[in-house]
Order: structure tokens, then sequence, then C-alpha cells
């Protein structure tokens, strides 16, 4: 009796410990799948997170960086535009694909072209749910997520050094070599020669396959050079300039030579005489300083700058002595650009030349005055402005040329070229030539920074050969992504 009581309650534990099992099992199992749907779905959701990213970076791309890339200046947008949606089949959209001009970044005038673009692209893509226990399994998850870019329009004054040919009108190739270090963008149409041991700071990038070579060794490049870029157009008028001038001054076509001397905040003194005749002056006045100021004709500029202006020429620009910053260092130009608010463009249809003078360096002056520094007035040319020499070079007047009616003494060195800005020239031209035992200056280039966050004014674009502007990407980043 006893046997069979046991027996029964045995019985019973066990098929109670049976449920209890086969429960556990179930919940475990179903616990299980669960958790294999959750990953599932978190697995899927990030796969299609990262599909909308580059959908939305190919929008990017696809539309609003070859919107902004296939029109010209004049033709960009003043506010904002709306691009069309676009669908990958089997993959996703990209959408809400807008260019907007950046117009905070500007100082509120028209002559201050922020040229700075935000781009917007939305990337959309789609999973299955099947997340089990949702209300919504089977049906579509929409994920999507927005990509920013910001890009500016290049202008000449983003490049340290930028020309379309890098030989003389006599076919000859000016080398960089050991003594030149340039610390900004560095660009040509044509080869670049390498000779001993230059370096460069900044991005280098020329339109051919190659650079030339010449007794080369250790060239410092800071980032890799960039070859088959890009032709940038050079215009042969400077029309943006000349339209936008609130100072226009004739020269009797041609006849006249045009003095300019700045004289710091105050007016700029502004004389003429005929060519040729510099102590026969007809007409004297003082101008008020104005953002442009266009010569038909020749100039000659000298003088301190405390504005920030432009000026042009549809002849020879003459240097005729220190063109300097207020506030710069007499000695060599150099200037804090965080503190500094006067900015100068030079723009000349032709040539932009170094007069040879006293104040410049005539006769041999940096050796004659022992490079006394109390003596700078006596060698030497200071020049803080962004450069262009749309016709030809900037050069330096004299080079002893056998052919040149003048010849200077042996040697004629006359001192250093202070430049802080930047320097664009169609040709390249000569700074120190080998004549009479050395003919010429040497250079000290500098950067100004300020001019890759915001040209002179009525400056000129960099545009590729369809006369498409040349655009730069600043920025990439993306809003917060939709769950």
């Amino acid at each position: 009796m006893n046997g069979y009581r046991t027996f029964v309650r045995d019985d019973g534990n066990i098929m109670l410990m049976s449920v209890v099992i086969v429960t556990l099992l179930v919940a475990t199992g179903f616990g299980f799948m669960r958790w294999s749907s959750d990953e599932r779905w978190d697995s899927e959701f990030e796969r299609t997170t990262v599909q909308a990213y580059f959908l939305a970076q190919t929008g990017l791309i696809e539309q609003g960086l070859q919107y902004l890339r296939t029109r010209s200046p004049g033709d960009l947008p003043v506010g904002t535009v709306f691009l069309p949606s676009m669908v990958r089949p089997g993959v996703g959209s990209y959408l809400n694909t807008t260019v907007r001009r950046v117009t905070e970044l500007g100082v509120g005038d028209v002559f201050q072209r922020s040229d700075i673009y935000d781009v917007f692209s939305t990337g959309r893509a789609e999973f299955i749910n099947h997340q089990l226990g949702s209300h919504d399994y089977g049906s579509k998850v929409r994920v999507e997520r927005t990509a920013t870019m910001r890009a500016k329009l290049r202008s000449f004054a983003n490049y340290m050094y930028l020309t379309d040919k890098e030989k003389t009108i006599y076919n000859e190739t000016i080398w960089f070599w050991t003594q030149d270090s340039l610390y900004g963008r560095t660009h040509s149409n044509d080869f670049i020669g390498l000779e001993g041991s230059p370096h460069f700071y900044g991005p280098v990038s020329t339109s051919r396959d190659r650079f030339l070579y010449k007794n080369a060794n250790n060239i410092y490049f800071k980032y890799p050079p960039i070859f088959n870029a890009p032709i940038v157009q050079f215009p042969r008028t400077a029309n943006t300039l000349r339209a936008g001038a609130g100072v226009k001054i004739p020269s009797e076509q041609g006849r006249l030579m045009t003095h300019l001397t700045l004289r710091s905040g105050a007016d700029i003194e502004v004389y003429q005489y005929p060519l040729g005749l510099p102590g026969e002056i007809i007409s004297r006045e003082s101008i008020t300083p104005m953002k442009g100021i266009f010569v038909e004709g020749q100039v000659e500029i000298e003088g301190t700058v405390a504005n920030w202006m432009t000026i042009g020429s549809s002849e020879d620009m003459w240097l005729v002595g220190d063109i300097i910053y207020e506030g710069a260092d007499t000695l060599n130009g150099q200037f804090d650009e965080d503190q500094m608010t006067a900015m100068l463009g030079l723009i000349s249809e032709k040539n932009i030349i170094i007069r040879d003078n006293t104040a410049n360096g005539h006769a041999n002056g940096y050796w004659n005055c022992n490079r006394n520094e109390h003596l700078k007035d006596r060698h030497s040319i200071i020049i803080d402005a962004g450069m262009v020499a749309l016709g030809e070079s900037f050069t330096f007047e004299h080079q002893n040329d056998d052919w040149e009616l003048y010849q200077g003494p042996s040697p004629d060195e006359r001192g250093i070229i202070h430049l802080k800005g930047a320097v664009t020239q169609a040709r390249r031209g000569y700074i120190h030539r080998s004549n009479h035992q050395g003919t010429g200056y040497g250079k000290d280039y500098h950067y100004d920074f300020r001019f890759d966050r915001r040209p002179p004014p009525f400056y000129l674009e960099a545009l590729d050969e369809q006369g498409h502007g040349l655009f730069d990407i600043v920025s990439w980043g993306e809003t917060t992504p939709r769950r």
C-alpha cells in the first residue's frame, strides 16, 4: 500500500516537472526568437541607416555640387534652390536636395560676395519589419538621414601663386629653387619647374601630367601634388572692377601717367604727367578712398593702406615704393592677420612692374646701403596686397639685358621683395637675373590667409574652360539621424 502511494506521488511530480520544463523551454525559445528578432531589426536598421547616409551623400554630389560646378559666377543663386529627387531602384532615394547661399558671413554690402553655399540632401531607404510582437509586423520601416556640405567659390585670391604660363617670352623656364618656400595654394596651368630643394607648405597642382626637374633633391611637399588639375582660365580684362569702380580715372587715351599716393586713412593724392616727363605735372587732386578705383592707362602706386579696396589699370601698373598696410611692420610688411582690417587688391590688364628707383634699390642699392635697416628706404620693397597681372607678368624694370639702353652696375642687387598677400600672373616673370653678376630681388613671400576667407572687392573668380566657377569643399556633415 505504501509502495503504491509513493508511485502515485512520484508520477505526479514527474508530470509537474515536465510541465515546468516544457514551459521554461517554450519561454526560453520564445525569448530567443524575440531576441533574435530584435537583433535582426537592429541589424536591418543599422544597415539601412548606412544606406540612407550614402544616398544623402550621393544627392549632395550628383545634384548639389554638380549644380554649382556647372554655372558661371553670375548665374549662381542669391537665395535657395530646390533640386529634383532621384530614385535608385532596389536601393532607395534621395530628396529635398537644396542649395542655399550663405549670407550670415558677409559684411552687408554688394561688394562683398560671400560666394559660400550650403547644400542639403536627405537619403531615404526602407526595410521590412520582422520584429515579433510589433503591431506593424511585416510593414516597411523608413529610415532617413540628411547630409550637409559647405562649398566656396574659388577666386584668384585663394591662390598664393597662380600662373597660366611658366615660360618667359624668351621660352625660358623659371625654376622654383632651394631658396623658395611657399605657404599657400600653388597652381600653374603649365609645367612647373623644380630645381634644388624648394619647400611647398600648401597644396600644389598643375594642369600638366608631371613636373620638370633640374638637379632636384629633397623637395618638400606638405600635401601630395595634384597633376592634370582643371585649367584655371585667365580673362584678359578686369570687367567686374572696371564696371563697379567708384572712381574712374582717364589718361587721354594713354598719353598721361597717373600717380597714386595712398595716405593711410586720409584721401588719396592723385596727379598726372605726360609719359616720360615726370617733372611736368599737369593736374593734382585728392580723392576719397573707394572700394574700387580703375585707371584707363598706366598708373604708379605707393603709400600706406588703411582701407579695403582694389586698384586696377588697363595698362602697366608700376610699384614705385612700399605699399604697406597701416600697422604692419615697416621693415618687412608682416602683420597679425586677426588684427588687420586693411586689404588691397592690385589688378593690371598688362604687367605689374617694380620701378627701378632709389626707394626700390636702384644701382645695387642693397649692397651700397650695406643692408642697414635704417636705410630701408634705399633698397627692397614691401608689397601688402593681392596682385593680378592679366596681360603678362609681375616683374621688375631694367634687368640689364644686352639689348637694353640702360645698363646698371655689376652687381645690381636691389634687395628683397617682402610680399604679404598673393600673386597671379598670366606669364611668370623674372624677379632676379644672373645678368651683371646678379640683378634684381630676392623673395620673401607670405600668403595672406585672410584672402582664403574674403577676397578684396571686385577680385576675379577662378573659372574652368567652360566659364564655370571652381568650388572648394569647406566641410561635410549631417543633421541628427531620424529613426
